[in-house]
């Protein structure tokens, strides 16, 4: 930490903090992921990741409701069902490796695979993947565990449904609709645990207003963009969040 103050952060942490919310939230609001990669990634060095985890959470659930009624009509219910069946498996076992296990490690492992397989996806282009229950059953089990642990689902979905026939607005409208549910589910586990407290609850507040905005302006940003450049804009954003991500541990 960079000193105690305001919300327990020095000035300068706390300005890095915030700003760190706007930015995350404006790519949230446009991509329909990424907020909880970015806010990680940038905030890390003044607030501990143990309570990065819950404040991501919950902050990922204002803005998933935030965003919800431009989002509804385009969610697919089959998708979204079995993705979120197959994740309530998922996320305990999320919630019981940050518990226990050593984070930095998983974080690392989750960057390096998805950074793997988000290049092989831009330099092999296969043909689009039509998802079966199957493939959703593995995709919403892994994106589930990795919430729990990391809150870096947005990852895993987003590589899932960028090598997927589904549209862009199918895309992002039913990975917004995912992460409100399973970070609810999440959040509850996270809750259970111990890992809210009073700092979590008034930095969350503190941040609300710079996540609406960003969020309301990143939505704009997405409509107003040609659905066709879309995929091949979140393969290029997971990229760069999985990158950032390894520099924090050279």
């Amino acid at each position: 930490m960079l000193g105690d103050s305001f919300l327990d952060l020095s000035p300068i942490a706390l300005l890095i903090f915030m700003s760190v919310v706007f930015v995350a939230a404006f790519v949230r609001g446009y991509s329909g992921f990424g907020f909880s990669t970015i806010l990680m990634i940038g905030a890390m060095p003044v607030i501990p990741p143990a309570q990065l985890v819950p404040l991501s959470i919950a902050l990922e659930i204002l803005a998933s409701a935030s965003q919800a009624p431009k989002i509804l009509s385009g969610i697919n219910r089959r998708y979204l069902a079995i993705l979120l069946a197959a994740s309530l498996l998922g996320v305990p076992v999320g919630v019981y490796l940050l518990t226990y296990a050593v984070e930095e490690l998983i974080r690392m492992a989750i960057y390096v695979i998805v950074l793997s397989m988000t290049f092989l996806l831009l330099v092999w282009r296969p043909k689009p993947l039509s998802p079966s229950d199957t493939h959703l059953v593995v995709a919403g089990f892994i994106a589930g565990a990795v919430n729990g642990a990391t809150a870096l689902s947005g990852l895993v979905l987003a590589l899932f449904f960028t090598a997927s026939t589904a549209s862009s607005r199918t895309m992002r409208a039913t990975m917004i609709g995912y992460m409100f549910f399973t970070d609810v589910i999440t959040g509850g586990l996270l809750l259970a645990a111990d890992h809210y407290d009073a700092n979590t609850v008034w930095r969350g507040l503190a941040a609300l207003p710079l996540l609406l905005a960003g969020v309301w302006l990143g939505s704009w940003r997405f409509f107003a963009t040609p659905s066709g450049s879309f995929k091949t804009v979140v393969i290029w954003l997971v990229m760069l969040f999985c990158a950032a991500g390894l520099l924090q541990f050279i």
